[in-house]
């Protein structure tokens, strides 16, 4: 067969020089050209019109192409209020943020001991003789609110002052209901179960503290000593009483706790571990009796000298695994400079009015959100096909005692800066972006977190999808306790509740593509 040798000369010299082609691609690259001269040899071979159909096929322009420059609108939105209810960090205290302002948190929660956990102070003397008390187990030696360290952000060397509270008969928590970062706050009575003042907090680990599963951490240790409260937990105790209160009953006769922190503004907020909080009750009782000795020929006396602790925990589940006490953290924000335009959920910040800026904080609603108004313009009369499309984030650095955000997450966004969600009311599973990446991670080394986009631009590109952006922000992961296998957790509550920080510059902010074209 014969080739028109224009045509093919134009072909070879467009395919090898319609762009510039990295050297670590070539081998790639070059494969690639090679199949589709292959490719054009078997079909021409088998027509009986090469004159003909040659000049239509070799006409066409075909490449391969890189680009960092495509625009990324990217601006700070506020979301709805933010589910806190059921945390795994109880957060306390207050911070002053440079570049977003005042942040300050308090934790709403119940507690309860185990059904199987009775406090009363029966002890079994039975088959002793001349049993004589010397400590009868009613009084309390003392009661401690011990909370093991698990989060922070902010300045630690700044004193705190901790105080517990007890809400007031008239308030209560419900397990089944979804409290928010901005729910009411419970009433509470205006003395203090017990307080630790002017303390620095110590979020560190500690070789001679055993507290949590998953490492040794120092514990903030409140002492309990509001009379009232004192003597009720033993009359709980009285030996003489038939019945004492556990489980549900105890918690609907103990509405609920509030913890809160009176500190500096420039101080920090600090997580405590729920699944490892708990109220400890101490007592001892001491006494003597007599036994005979096996011989039965005398009497010796014996003395019991116990040291006992009953367990009143926060993180409690019934016997089907349902929640059984119910709590929240209780998030406020007092916004600074152009953050203040942020009044309600959808407003959104554009980085041109934001010193070129867009800001992640989400335990105060800040999110970010990305669009893409240039993405079409790579068909230009061509048939584009993505080989491979990053979004890349580089965030500033953060300030000592302030962390990034360890996960990032990918949510469809609404034209009016909502997350788009599974149902248009109530609080639907959030619809993530499909495709290779839904999260990213940060990667400290190198300073990044990189989503895998392929596909969701293609998506894009081709219509099957909206182009109302994407929003980006903090997520919870869930560990599989099988497989080991981290993965985004699923459901309504899939948004973090901490108050990680991360600042980016819109020149950070990159979208990169690799694809190849076939001009129409």
């Amino acid at each position: 067969m014969n080739y028109p040798k224009k045509n093919w000369n134009t072909f070879q010299k467009k395919v090898l020089t319609a762009t510039t082609i990295f050297t670590q691609n070539w081998q790639v690259r070059k494969a690639f050209i090679i199949g589709v001269v292959f490719s054009f040899f078997v079909f021409l071979s088998a027509c009986e019109d090469p004159k003909e159909i040659g000049s239509e096929i070799f006409v066409q322009d075909i490449g391969l192409l890189y680009t960092d420059t495509l625009t990324v609108d990217a601006s700070t939105v506020l979301l709805d209020s933010i589910a806190t209810y059921s945390p795994n960090n109880m957060l306390v205290g207050r911070l002053s943020d440079p570049n977003l302002g005042t942040v300050e948190a308090a934790c709403y929660f119940q507690i309860a001991n185990l059904s199987s956990d009775t406090i009363r102070s029966e002890v079994d003397t039975a088959s002793k003789s001349n049993v004589k008390w010397i400590t009868y187990p009613t009084l309390n030696d003392s009661i401690r609110f011990i909370l093991p360290y698990s989060f922070y952000q902010g300045d630690t060397l700044q004193n705190q002052t901790f105080k517990l509270y007890q809400f007031a008969s008239s308030s209560t928590l419900d397990p089944t209901t979804a409290y928010y970062s901005n729910s009411a706050a419970p009433t509470l009575k205006t003395t203090p179960l017990g307080q630790l003042t002017n303390v620095k907090v110590r979020p560190i680990r500690d070789s001679r503290v055993v507290s949590g599963t998953t490492g040794k951490y120092d514990s903030l240790v409140i002492p309990i000593t509001e009379p009232s409260f004192v003597k009720f937990l033993e009359s709980q105790r009285d030996g003489a009483k038939s019945e004492a209160l556990v489980g549900t009953g105890f918690k609907d006769a103990v509405k609920g706790f509030a913890l809160v922190s009176e500190s500096p503004k420039n101080a920090a907020i600090v997580g405590f571990a729920a699944g490892q909080a708990v109220l400890k009750l101490y007592y001892h009782y001491k006494y003597t009796y007599t036994v005979r000795n096996s011989a039965d020929t005398a009497d010796s006396t014996v003395t019991v000298d116990t040291t006992k602790a009953n367990n009143f925990y926060v993180a409690l589940t019934s016997s089907d695994g349902t929640t059984f006490n119910a709590r929240f953290n209780k998030i406020t924000a007092s916004r600074i400079g152009a953050l203040t335009k942020l009044t309600k959920a959808g407003d959104g910040l554009s980085t041109k009015d934001a010193n070129n800026e867009a800001y992640l904080q989400l335990g105060t609603g800040l999110a970010m959100k990305v669009k893409f108004p240039t993405l079409t313009n790579l068909k230009n009369r061509k048939d584009i096909a993505f080989n491979k499309a990053e979004l890349v984030l580089e965030p500033k650095s953060n300030p000592g005692g302030y962390s990034f955000p360890t996960d990032l997450v990918l949510v469809q966004s609404t034209s009016s800066n909502r997350p788009l969600r599974s149902t248009t009311t109530g609080e639907g599973s959030l619809q993530f972006v499909t495709g290779e990446g839904t999260s990213a991670s940060y990667v400290s080394k190198s300073n990044l977190y990189t989503f895998n986009v392929t596909s969701s631009l293609q998506n894009i590109l081709a219509g099957r999808i909206s182009n109302n952006g994407w929003i980006i922000t903090p997520t919870l992961f869930a560990t599989n306790t099988t497989t080991g296998v981290r993965s985004v957790a699923l459901g309504k509550s899939v948004l973090a509740q901490e108050v990680t920080r991360a600042i980016f510059d819109k020149s950070n902010i990159k979208l990169k593509v690799y694809y190849t074209y076939v001009a129409k």
